[in-house]
């Protein structure tokens, strides 16, 4: 019984990972991205960094709501700094501009829990 409830509770977690994806759609290369006041041409293949500066992947897309609201970015992390190796939707919240660099401020435990991006 015990491994029944494991089983819900994982296609729970899946069917919701995939339904925070569908509701996302890549946004058209002119939308601005607020949070970095750049287009979403611009900030795609952007490095992004951890705190101390270490490269830990790169922008794959830009994504939103719709065509012409940026809310996420769809990140190719590479396994550095305790990061997987897997891309991942991850708010445009949880990311600082500062100095011509992108710089994720969520730890590896929460970016683990965010889901993934398959373009």
């Amino acid at each position: 019984m015990p491994h029944m409830i494991r089983a819900a509770a994982m296609l729970l977690l899946l069917t919701g990972a995939a339904s925070a994806q569908s509701a996302l759609v890549e946004v058209s290369n002119q939308t601005m991205v607020a949070p970095f006041n750049q287009t979403a041409d611009t900030v795609d293949d952007w490095d992004v960094h951890a705190a101390d500066g270490t490269k830990i992947g790169e922008v794959k897309e830009v994504v939103g709501t719709d065509a012409s609201t940026a809310t996420a970015l769809a990140v190719d992390f590479e396994g550095n700094g305790g990061f997987a190796d897997r891309d991942v939707i991850v708010p445009l919240d949880q990311f600082n501009f500062a100095d011509n660099r992108l710089v994720l401020v969520a730890t590896a435990e929460t970016i683990a829990g965010m889901p993934a991006y398959n373009d």
